[in-house]
């Protein structure tokens, strides 16, 4: 049976960069705007993280706004200050995550965004700014919003966005190992699209073990176990040239995967 366009669910990549933005002519394919990507349906719209990409957020007209912070570290909440929605008086802006620390996502976001380091808190803009410590499952409107903690320094939580019977899930800032992939394969199930964390290639993640990322390979094997639809790695080191990525991309010859590029449009 055929879905409603109008209920489809639209994905843009608003930022596939990770660790810090990036720029420079030999980076222009892929973008060197931070993590954040933006879910719409007719009545919703849900960022995925914050990260300088949701300064470039399209127009949303009168949807209702969800961010839905993976964790606090600075490239994936570097964005919030500039989100261009902040300065519409009365509009609501509700904003999620877990606690890190024993610290709720509002102290988490406060901490950066607050004088000295920044002249206003979030609160002090002209929108209706709301922060809720996230359970699951959470309902924004017809989007079924579900949650595992990933492995990352300080705590990471991996979303799946599940509507009408198509679904997406988050997965930044993860890095594999034995016992936590099983969970994930599961968590994953029968996805139409899975967003990876595949910062490293496998020479560099022998050097960085513990710092919370991943691989193509273990996206690869992600993809085939879970069943899922397709893939786009995401969080692409800050010295990945695009001649690097599109390398690393031709290698895969797997026409359900590509790498994220700013600015892409996925509709499901």
């Amino acid at each position: 049976m055929g879905h409603d366009p109008k209920e489809k669910l639209k994905i843009t990549i608003l930022g596939a960069r990770g660790s810090i933005p990036t720029d420079g002519r030999d980076m222009l394919e892929f973008g060197g705007a931070t993590t954040c990507v933006l879910i719409e349906t007719a009545g919703q719209a849900v960022y995925l993280d914050a990260g300088t990409g949701i300064i470039s957020s399209p127009d949303i007209g009168d949807k209702s706004i969800s961010i839905l912070i993976t964790h606090p570290h600075l490239d994936h909440i570097l964005g919030l200050p500039f989100f261009p929605y902040f300065k519409d008086k009365g509009r609501r802006i509700d904003i999620y995550g877990e606690k890190r620390e024993g610290t709720g996502i509002a102290g988490q976001v406060d901490r950066l965004i607050s004088p000295p380091l920044w002249p206003l808190r979030l609160t002090d803009y002209a929108a209706d700014t709301v922060f809720h410590d996230i359970t699951f499952p959470l309902t924004l409107g017809g989007i079924r919003v579900t949650g595992m903690s990933g492995r990352h320094p300080g705590g990471v939580t991996v979303y799946r966005i599940d509507h009408d019977e198509r679904s997406v899930v988050f997965a930044t800032d993860f890095e594999h190992d034995d016992g936590i992939m099983p969970e994930l394969t599961a968590f994953s199930a029968n996805a139409d699209l899975i967003l990876y964390d595949a910062q490293y290639t496998e020479e560099e993640y022998e050097a960085h073990k513990t710092f919370g990322h991943s691989t193509v390979s273990q996206g690869l094997k992600l993809l085939e176990e879970s069943g899922a639809g397709m893939m786009r790695y995401i969080h692409h080191d800050p010295g990945h040239t695009d001649d690097m990525l599109m390398s690393m991309e031709a290698e895969v010859r797997d026409d359900r995967v590509s790498f994220a590029r700013e600015g892409e449009v996925i509709c499901l």
